[in-house]
């Protein structure tokens, strides 16, 4: 079976990872998951994705910290935010540049997956990232 993705999945409850990983795998993506914004950070650090998909609230943290820290640290990982949150708490979130879509939980598999497929079908990459987004920027920084 050939993998459309991967996608990261960052979030603090351990059914919704399970869920979430169980949909992207049937769907045929291959899922990576963090349960919490420390663990998040030192896989993004190490590994490439396609898209992550980040809850809002979780144990050590707000997702939007991490989104924060990505872009300090020239990470550009587009993200689909996940969050239970009051609408008019997410204006931040709104503004940042990673952010493609905004999904209110509990999110449906079907809307997960349109979600998902929306933006994958925008990128039409034909070939995976080898080297990450911060790897690329050193290179170049190297040329000049």
């Amino acid at each position: 079976m050939k993998i459309l993705g991967e996608i990261f999945i960052v979030d603090d409850d351990p059914l919704v990872l399970m869920n979430y990983s169980d949909i992207l795998e049937d769907a045929g993506y291959l899922p990576i998951t963090a349960p919490n914004l420390t663990s998040a950070w030192n896989i993004i650090q190490t590994r490439s994705f396609d898209l992550m998909l980040c809850d809002h609230d979780l144990t050590d943290g707000k997702g939007i910290d991490l989104l924060s820290k990505m872009i300090k640290s020239n990470i550009s990982l587009p993200v689909l935010y996940l969050t239970a949150a009051s609408p008019s708490l997410l204006n931040s979130v709104r503004e940042n540049s990673l952010v493609k879509e905004i999904l209110s939980k509990p999110v449906s598999k079907n809307n997960l997956l349109d979600a998902i497929s929306k933006y994958m079908e925008s990128q039409n990459t034909p070939f995976s990232k080898l080297i990450q987004d911060n790897e690329r920027n050193d290179l170049f920084k190297g040329l000049v």
